[in-house]
């Protein structure tokens, strides 16, 4: 079995080494409400080394052997509220391994997945646990001789991340656990990254990796021999009891408040029963704001209007503590004639004519009581 795809490994390396960045399960937790990201992820692994069970060192594959593997992913990370979101993706590999006798490859859909994260603490610093199922599509036939390209088994993947914003830079940490099925070990995941933040760019390094730390159950006999027929002797999957330590080095760049680009890249570094070897790769992100939509009612300004004549004469000072009083301007442009609103006229009533005569007999007699009146209090004196 010696396939190769050279135009569409050629056309993969090209997107890896040009537009990369992190994946949706970033490391460093970040939370914007109706944040929808959508991203292309690839990493590429390449190996000619194994580290022993016995740790140490690593050492070379017989006869000049080597894997590779190339990754594909599409995810998806939307943000519902400001303290939780779900994530999902789906995986594509491209595996290869090349011996003394074949060149062996291997193309399929591997994997899809989904999870949950939130904010558990936020005070001097966060808590975020994380929660993923991974469910494979192709599962490992020892019987066969095609190279694998995934661990091919169900796996729940969990990790408390803590993690602290200094400013300038971010620091974050984790640990947790895996489930593997089909009789693997159980893993413990783990890694420490720090982060620099400098003008529409994120520079930061990772150290990370995983234990087991219970023993594999499966015929270990027997998936020896299939790792040294199949994977050219590559230990990458399927391996017993395995444990690694990586490292990572990258680069996020803001093209645009919509898209963001990362490139990356590290080797292993310790390890046993596990591949050594080196990765780069990136992801093309795309942030959609599900608010973009959302239209609000405009603040409300008041109508600039001339201050009345009355107020003109007040002092100055009484001018400057009154609050200014929007005016009111009716619509009139609406094509009906006004002057039917007006009010009509009124006639104003006529003073009736006094009669002179009876005017001067009541003041006469007025004033003959004010006088008997002005006497009388001159005798009670």
């Amino acid at each position: 079995m010696a396939n190769t795809l050279p135009h569409w490994q050629l056309l993969i390396a090209v997107l890896s080494l040009v537009s990369l960045p992190a994946w949706a399960v970033d490391n460093y937790k970040e939370y914007r409400r109706d944040r929808w990201d959508f991203e292309f992820n690839t990493q590429y692994f390449y190996s000619e080394a194994n580290y022993p069970s016995s740790g140490g060192g690593s050492q070379n594959l017989p006869s000049g052997n080597h894997y590779s593997l190339w990754d594909m992913d599409l995810e998806s990370r939307y943000m519902p509220r400001s303290d939780w979101s779900v994530l999902a993706w789906g995986k594509m590999s491209n595996s290869e391994s090349k011996d003394s006798l074949a060149t062996r490859s291997n193309s399929s859909i591997t994997e899809v997945a989904a999870g949950m994260d939130f904010l558990m603490y936020d005070g001097s610093f966060q808590l975020v646990p994380e929660f993923i199922a991974v469910v494979p599509l192709e599962e490992v036939d020892p019987k066969s001789d095609s190279v694998l390209n995934s661990e091919g088994v169900f796996e729940l993947l969990s990790r408390l991340i803590a993690q602290k914003d200094f400013g300038t830079y971010r620091g974050y940490a984790w640990v947790g656990f895996n489930y593997r099925g089909d009789g693997r070990s159980f893993l413990l995941p783990y890694g420490i990254g720090a982060q620099l933040k400098l003008p529409r760019m994120r520079l930061g390094a990772e150290l990370f990796g995983y234990r087991s730390i219970t023993d594999d159950t499966e015929d270990t006999i027997l998936r020896t021999g299939y790792i040294n027929s199949a994977n050219a002797g590559s230990m990458k999957f399927y391996s017993v009891n395995p444990n690694i330590l990586d490292s990572q080095v990258y680069g996020n760049w803001l093209i645009s408040p919509k898209w963001t680009v990362q490139v990356n890249g590290g080797a292993t570094l310790a390890g046993s029963n596990a591949a050594a070897g080196f990765h780069v790769g990136g992801f093309l992100r795309y942030s959609f704001d599900m608010t973009e939509g959302y239209s609000e009612e405009p603040a409300y300004e008041p109508v600039n209007s001339p201050v009345p004549n009355y107020r003109s004469q007040m002092h100055e000072s009484e001018l400057s503590s009154e609050k200014q009083v929007p005016t009111f301007r009716e619509q009139t442009d609406d094509g009906i004639d006004q002057n039917l609103f007006k009010p009509r006229p009124t006639k104003k009533p006529r003073k009736k004519p006094v009669d002179t005569q009876l005017q001067q007999q009541l003041d006469d007699a007025e004033f003959q009581i004010e006088l008997k009146a002005d006497k009388k209090k001159k005798r009670n004196r």
